[in-house]
């Protein structure tokens, strides 16, 4: 059992597949750690130039704060304390970041087979999390 788990997600269906096995190694007087990553990916403009597209932003922060409310929900319904973050960034150095900076024992995230990562040819999120994290990642595939 760990005492402080760390769960991101972007509110994907293998971001969800994670949460009951994060309840399950997560100690009853432990923390389950929600983290949102709002991945910026900046646009270019016709003159080259980065520029962020807003209009969709407020749209995908409202459905990122769903997802990790629901985490929570979960974390509260097995009677485990939680903590709440949403960060913009690089999905991978966020979620390794946040893992130093709040201690916590491990990463439970979810995990893509590997037919429907087929065609991500810069390979997963989860994948580069494991790469770089201190902690144990425990990665859920989707399913599962």
């Amino acid at each position: 059992m760990y005492d402080a788990t760390l769960v991101p997600t972007d509110g994907s269906d293998a971001a969800v597949a994670a949460v009951n096995d994060a309840l399950e190694v997560t100690a009853s007087d432990g923390t389950i750690h929600a983290l949102g990553v709002l991945e910026d990916i900046p646009m270019y403009s016709t003159s080259g130039t980065p520029a962020r597209d807003e209009s969709d932003t407020a749209g995908d922060r409202e459905r990122l704060s769903a997802s990790v409310d629901r985490i929570v929900e979960a974390a509260a319904a097995a009677g485990i304390e939680s903590e709440t973050a949403i960060e913009d960034g690089v999905p991978a150095h966020e979620i390794v970041g946040y893992a130093d900076e709040a201690g916590v024992d491990a990463i439970v995230m979810g995990k893509r087979s590997a037919r429907d990562a087929a065609g991500d040819l810069l390979g997963s999120t989860t994948e580069r999390v494991i790469q770089k994290a201190q902690t144990p990642v425990i990665a859920v595939p989707v399913g599962e």
